[in-house]
C-alpha cells in the first residue's frame, strides 16, 4: 500500500477509508446482507467519535475521550486547513444527529433511512471530496472492507486501513 499513496499519515488514511466506506452504497448494501444494521450502525458511530477523528470529546456510552495535545497535534498535520475546517463541520454535523443513531434504552443504534441521514451521507461525500483521494486506491480499499465485512472483522480495517493489504 505504501507505493499507492507514499508517505502517507496512517490518520489521513483512516479518515479517507470511513468517509469512503460511509457513503459507498455497494458498502452499505454489502452492511445489510452481512452484518445487523444496529452493529454496523454502533460501530461506525463509536470508530468515528472514539478514534477516527482524534480530536473529539463527544461522549459515547458515558465514555468520556480525552484527546491527547500530540495525538491532535498529529492528527491535525495530515490535513490542510480547509480540510480541517470540513472535518470539524462534518464531525458537528455527525454529533447533532446521534440521537438518531442510538437508542439508549434498547442499547442499540442503527442507521434510518430518513432525511437526517442522507444529510449525513451527503455532507460526508462532500468532506470526501475535498480530501481528494486516488479514487483508484480508494475504491481497492473500499473492496478490502467489504471483504472485511464478509468475515466480521470491519472495525480492523476501518481502525487500521493498512491491515487490509
Amino acid at each position: 500500500m505504501e507505493a499507492l499513496i507514499p508517505n502517507s499519515p496512517r490518520d489521513r488514511e483512516r479518515v479517507v477509508v470511513f468517509l469512503g466506506f460511509l457513503t459507498s452504497e455497494k458498502c452499505r448494501k454489502a452492511c445489510a446482507r452481512h452484518a445487523q444494521p444496529e452493529i454496523v450502525a454502533a460501530t461506525l458511530t463509536r470508530l468515528w467519535f472514539e478514534e477516527i477523528y482524534v480530536p473529539s470529546e463527544t461522549i459515547i456510552d458515558s465514555i468520556e475521550p480525552v484527546p491527547d495535545s500530540d495525538d491532535c497535534a498529529r492528527f491535525r498535520d495530515c490535513f490542510n486547513t480547509e480540510e480541517l475546517v470540513a472535518l470539524e463541520r462534518f464531525h458537528g454535523f455527525f454529533e447533532l444527529r446521534l440521537n438518531f443513531l442510538t437508542n439508549q434504552i434498547y442499547g442499540k443504534a442503527f442507521f434510518p433511512d430518513n432525511d437526517s441521514w442522507r444529510s449525513l451521507i451527503d455532507h460526508a461525500k462532500y468532506v470526501l471530496s475535498e480530501l481528494d483521494p486516488d479514487p483508484e486506491w480508494l475504491r481497492s480499499m473500499l473492496e478490502a472492507m467489504i471483504q472485511n465485512l464478509k468475515t466480521g472483522k470491519l472495525s480492523d480495517g476501518l481502525r487500521n486501513p493498512r491491515l487490509l493489504f
